[in-house]
């Protein structure tokens, strides 16, 4: 086991992760947990933990979108054998609507795509307020207008041109972005709106050969695969009636967490507000075709109705201060966060040393391995004497917890 895993299992043996597992469970009343006193990343290392204690559908809302990227990081890094899926608006900038993002649309489709296939004991989803604030295609519509294509089938070339130029896409001679497919001979290349790279499609007469997932600029196969699901623009294909909330196609027993319920509530009005004012004095002006569709199909939520979604799961709240809504269990932690030492290493090795002799084990995370030996060679020079763990991980931990007897530095 390595280094990462053995911090990982502290976590996942304490009784204060049993608790919060045990609570997360029940169905009535929906669970309404609180964990404070939480420093730095630990909320990530909970939060990996009681998934890897009991694996169910979770989706984590940060306040912004970096707080959320932060996050997804390092859960990302924790978990790393699960996919943590990064669920972003579809726009250049949260909040700003002049600009839509193509690759932000494209990792929405694809998410919706992948979670409404999934056969996993949960997904993990990280978002927040401004991407909630978009409705997104309801399963079941995007079920329906899902094209599947499997390796041994046969597959008709005129009725996939058909369908995948009334779904939007535009036939080139080779594909470099969503939306295009090309066809030459035997291979049909598509880059669904589903997928981060395409698809090659070989095929022998009618019948599909091989399928593979291919590189568009150097046309090198990246992967085999069985089958492919081809999905259209989800912003230009579905009108209105075919779109929902993020939060309506979980299942019930998804467990929401978030650390601030008002300063969600206060980004969406704030959206709302700014979505009323472009559609009424800049979107007129505007040629874009697909920010228009998008305005007039109202594919965004108002504030209310993400909050009524929202209470329609359990929750875990990582606030220091009391929440706005009830809560039914607390979890305090004992925490505080990582000191600052202004690149003083006289004073980190004190540091070091104090914990040592509490009693503590020192964990030092970096993505570099330049600097584990950096700071070997001046540990080494300054003669400290000192006990590390190094983990070689992108993780800004950041935090000491007396309780678990840890503390978790990162090399910034």
């Amino acid at each position: 086991m390595d280094i990462l895993h053995q911090l990982l299992s502290k976590f996942q043996e304490h009784n204060k992760i049993d608790q919060l597992v045990k609570w997360l469970g029940q169905k009535k009343p929906l669970p309404r947990v609180r964990l404070s006193g939480l420093s730095g990343s630990e909320d990530a290392f909970v939060a990996a933990a009681a998934f890897l204690k009991h694996p169910r559908y979770t989706l984590y809302i940060g306040s912004d979108k970096e707080e959320a990227a932060y996050f997804q990081n390092n859960l990302a890094n924790l978990l790393e054998k699960k996919d943590i899926h990064f669920f972003p608006d579809s726009f250049k900038s949260p909040g700003n609507f002049e600009r839509l993002e193509s690759s932000n649309v494209l990792q929405r489709t694809e998410i919706i795509n992948r979670i409404s296939q999934s056969l996993a004991e949960g997904e993990c989803i990280v978002t927040y307020p401004e991407a909630l604030f978009e409705r997104v295609v309801s399963p079941v519509e995007l079920s329906g207008a899902r094209i599947e294509i499997q390796s041994g089938e046969s597959l008709d070339v005129d009725t996939i041109i058909e369908v995948l130029v009334d779904y939007g896409f535009v036939r080139t001679d080779f594909v470099f972005e969503p939306g295009q497919f090309s066809i030459r001979g035997g291979i049909v290349d598509i880059f669904s709106y589903g997928n981060e790279w395409p698809y090659r499609i070989e095929l022998f007469d009618d019948e599909v050969e091989s399928i593979r997932v291919f590189d568009p600029v150097s046309q090198l196969s990246k992967q085999n695969i069985a089958r492919v699901s081809i999905v259209p623009n989800i912003n230009t294909r579905f009108r209105q009636d075919q779109k929902v909330s993020l939060l309506s196609i979980h299942p019930e027993d998804t467990v929401v967490w978030f650390s601030d319920q008002q300063q969600i509530m206060d980004r969406l009005q704030r959206c709302f507000e700014k979505a009323e004012e472009f559609a009424r004095t800049v979107l007129p002006t505007l040629e874009e075709q697909e920010l228009k569709a998008i305005f007039n199909d109202l594919s965004f939520l108002r504030p209310g109705e993400v909050m009524e979604d929202l209470s329609a799961f359990g929750m875990v709240i990582t606030t220091n201060t009391k929440p706005d809504i009830e809560v039914h269990h607390h979890i305090g932690w004992e925490s505080s966060p990582q000191p600052s030492f202004n690149k003083n290493f006289n004073l980190l090795i004190e540091d070091l040393r104090e914990n040592t002799r509490k009693g503590l084990t020192n964990y030092l995370f970096t993505d570099n391995p330049r600097q584990i030996e950096r700071f070997d060679h001046i540990f080494e020079d300054l003669e400290a004497n000192v006990q590390v763990q190094p983990v070689l991980k992108a993780i800004h931990a950041g935090f000491i917890d007396h309780e678990l007897g840890v503390a978790c530095y990162t090399d910034h």
